[in-house]
């Protein structure tokens, strides 16, 4: 087996793409000529492996190093990068004898030629029903073995996890939903100090930027099209500590990461992505320059209906919003990366 091959981190490339070009015009058959799809042009095509390298199919196969055999099994189109292309996605297996590893690959449309710009580990024997691409988001049915389960048991567990194209590649991401029209009562966010007790309140609703003291945004905030928005969703372990992860809309682009509550008032941000739309310079920088800020979150404070969180040179404050629809821990959303299932 290659080295690197059990890596879940997605593999990026921004100057050196595999480009999916195969017999001239292919790709561009896609737009012109009707007998000729998508899933046609990836069956020939070149994709990335998850140790660096490629592999180049032909009808929809083809033979690694180490004699590994990899196959197309799934295909899906939308635009991932809100550019208006027909982007796609594709997953991929790869039959090691022994072990068979599937993965997700993002395949952008550049003028007339399809890139493979990221891949990402999907799991280890599992099976992957259906692939889709939802308003930017991709969405695979996969069906997986119960946690306790042998490796000789068959699969009987579904999952429904997302992926997001982000700044950071293709990224496992979580959903975390609102219950439209449901308005929170300022009593109704319960009070605390950062503590762990507290943080339930961080889960209970949505919060709703209203103050960012990195510098002077306020008229930024009030040109934004949509209000930046962030939902949490957590789960408390038997060591006090609260971990979970983070979803929300920065002034362009929806963002992700996750989060841990940890030491009383601590808290800290990890792996903080956006998606890949194309903003207007005003919204691009103030997006960023948010983005580096829950970089640097250390702490965090909710008091009433209103939200601090805190780091050195500044803070970001948040009023509640709309309240989240009830989850219990661990029903839904699925966990969106299958591997680690």
């Amino acid at each position: 087996m290659r080295t690197g091959l059990l890596r879940s981190e997605p593999v990026i490339r921004h100057l050196a793409v595999a480009v999916l070009l195969v017999a001239a015009g292919a790709a561009v058959a896609c737009d012109d000529g009707p007998d000729t799809t998508i899933r046609e042009v990836l069956e020939n095509a070149t994709f990335l492996t998850l140790d660096g390298g490629e592999i180049t199919l032909a009808a929809g196969t083809g033979t690694g190093q180490d004699d590994v055999q990899h196959e197309l099994l799934l295909t899906a189109e939308g635009d991932l990068d809100f550019d208006s292309d027909i982007d796609a996605v594709a997953v991929l297996s790869a039959d090691h004898g022994r072990e068979r590893f599937l993965t997700l690959h993002a395949v952008l449309r550049d003028g007339d030629q399809l890139q493979d710009v990221s891949a990402r580990l999907i799991g280890d024997r599992i099976e992957v029903h259906r692939v889709e691409i939802l308003d930017g988001m991709i969405r695979l049915n996969v069906r997986i073995r119960g946690p306790r389960d042998p490796v000789t048991a068959p699969l009987s567990v579904d999952r429904t996890p997302y992926f997001a194209l982000t700044t950071r590649g293709l990224t496992s991401v979580t959903l975390v939903d609102g219950a439209d029209g449901e308005e929170v009562p300022t009593d109704d966010a319960d009070a605390g100090n950062g503590t762990p007790a507290a943080a339930p309140a961080l889960y209970t609703h949505e919060w709703e930027l209203e103050s960012f003291d990195r510098g002077d945004w306020s008229a930024t905030l009030g040109e934004l099209r949509e209000p930046v928005r962030l939902r949490f969703r957590a789960e408390p372990r038997a060591d006090a500590d609260v971990i979970g992860e983070l979803a929300g809309f920065a002034g362009c682009n929806r963002i992700f990461a996750s989060f841990r509550v940890h030491e009383a008032e601590a808290m800290r941000f990890y792996g903080v992505a956006a998606m890949r739309k194309l903003c207007r310079e005003r919204e691009a920088d103030f997006e960023q320059r948010l983005l580096e800020a829950l970089r640097l979150v250390r702490a965090f404070r909710v008091e009433g209906d209103r939200m601090t969180l805190a780091l050195r040179g500044g803070a970001i404050r948040f009023r509640a919003g709309r309240q989240l629809a009830s989850h219990a821990p661990g029903s839904t959303p699925d966990s969106p990366d299958a591997s680690s299932m």
